[in-house]
């Protein structure tokens, strides 16, 4: 027969061998559950509502795709598979025309927030637009160094064609500064959103 004290101290034993169970039983679901959180930058979803700066950038954008791309870029175009600009092949036409396609569809991207693939089309679209745009004004250079030209129109033909089409290049640009923006507003939200879950009181498994 144990006597009380024997009794109490084996009680006291048990409690505490059962307090450091319970202690690593909820370290362990703890761990689990920062193992299996979903919270990464990616599944970070932003408000609907944007700072007016990033409406800003996109008119902007809306402007420089009409003037550049929509407008001269079509006349372009036009004028290749008419026959109207010399010695030079159609493919040129079409390397443009799906440049144009292709960021008009970064456009629309970007007003639905769809950021990065509204940029990784935009790289593919600019390419394919500056490549006829380079090509005419390389070509109108190469015709002005080799021939002596007097006619006023086509003595500043490479600039025209470099004011008229080179401003694509800015809409690459605004993709690029929305793209960035957005990924700095997830990640300040993602830190937010990271903080308060690790300082959120964990549930006991004395309280179940």
């Amino acid at each position: 027969m144990k006597s009380k004290k024997e009794r109490l101290k084996e009680q006291s034993l048990k409690q505490i061998e059962r307090k450091k169970e319970i202690e690593k039983q909820e370290q362990e679901l703890k761990e689990e559950a920062s193992s299996k959180d979903d919270l990464s930058l990616s599944s970070v979803k932003l408000l609907k509502k944007e700072p007016i700066y990033c409406l800003l950038l996109k008119l902007i954008a809306v402007g420089v795709y009409v003037y550049s791309c929509f407008f001269y870029g079509g006349v372009t175009i036009i004028g290749i598979l008419g026959g109207h600009v010399d010695n030079v092949e159609h493919k040129y036409a079409y390397f443009m025309l799906i440049g144009v396609i292709l960021l008009l569809a970064a456009l629309l991207l970007m007003f639905f927030r769809k950021y990065e693939i509204s940029f990784a089309i935009n790289i593919a679209g600019t390419i394919l637009y500056m490549k006829t745009a380079v090509f005419l004004v390389e070509k109108v250079r190469k015709l002005l160094d080799e021939n002596y030209i007097t006619d006023a129109e086509i003595l500043h033909l490479d600039k025209t064609y470099m004011r008229r089409h080179y401003p694509e290049i800015a809409f690459l640009v605004l993709g690029l500064i929305l793209l960035a923006i957005s990924l700095v507003r997830r990640y300040i939200k993602y830190r937010k959103l990271r903080n308060e879950r690790d300082n959120a009181p964990v549930k006991s498994i004395i309280d179940d």
